[in-house]
């Protein structure tokens, strides 16, 4: 355990938090499209899926963004 706590200290605070809040927002919507699959959703809830692939696709831009306080500094 704690190698693992040294290479996340090694690395960028903001793309670490972002890259794991990615990847629990790319399971939960996969369990939902797992749902979707046996039951018929609604408009609605297909267009609030891709709205938050929207929002987790713009926030791991932000993280990556060559700009203040970043790796670019």
């Amino acid at each position: 355990m704690s190698s693992l706590w040294r290479r996340l200290g090694r690395l960028d605070l903001v793309r670490t938090a972002a890259f794991f809040v990615g990847v629990c927002v790319v399971l939960a919507l996969a369990a939902y499209g797992f749902a979707a699959a046996y039951t018929q959703p609604t408009p609605g809830a297909i267009v609030a899926g891709l709205a938050v692939l929207g929002i987790v696709g713009s926030g791991l831009l932000y993280a990556w963004r060559p700009g203040t306080g970043g790796l670019g500094d």
